[in-house]
């Protein structure tokens, strides 16, 4: 197995990735998530994102065959008066083939992208993940991620 961070040619391959990740989330928090999008602007995103310095997705080959990629992106905070300036990553995406779920996928992309951001100088890592995702809870957890915050939500 290789890990890797990705570039245009694996555009096509993400887009399904995440096309699955999108279908689970979207049908557990109905009222956030599209069900159904369009595959060319999944696309462009990731084309976009992949362009940029600042955001990065790596990915889990298994026989020239992506299985697994990881979203991050290069966060920089300053000029709030009531929180510290500061430079960390966001993991916004992680997602894993569901036939190679269990296997150690998903630890070791997190693994690879926090080396290549402790290279590039970046200390913090945070990660948004969806309380229903109870297998991305458990996956964090064992890393060593700890909640810093809640967001919260009521339907009125």
């Amino acid at each position: 197995m290789n890990f890797r961070k990705a570039n245009e040619k694996y555009i096509n391959e993400l887009v399904l990735l995440f096309k699955d990740l999108l279908v689970m989330h979207s049908e557990n928090v109905t009222n956030v998530f599209n069900e159904n999008v369009d595959e060319d602007i999944l696309k462009d995103y990731i084309s976009e994102a992949i362009s940029k310095e600042n955001h990065s997705f790596y990915i889990a080959e298994d026989e020239e065959k992506i299985i697994g990629a990881i979203e991050v992106m290069i966060i920089i905070e300053k000029d709030n008066p009531t929180l510290r300036s500061r430079e960390y990553a966001l993991i916004d995406k992680l997602v894993v083939d569901k036939h190679y779920r269990g296997c150690g996928i998903g630890s070791g992309l997190i693994e690879y992208a926090e080396e290549d951001l402790r290279s590039r100088g970046i200390r913090e890592v945070e990660i948004y993940v969806w309380e229903f995702n109870s297998g991305a809870l458990n996956l964090y957890d064992k890393k060593g991620y700890k909640t810093i915050c809640r967001r919260m939500a009521r339907t009125i």
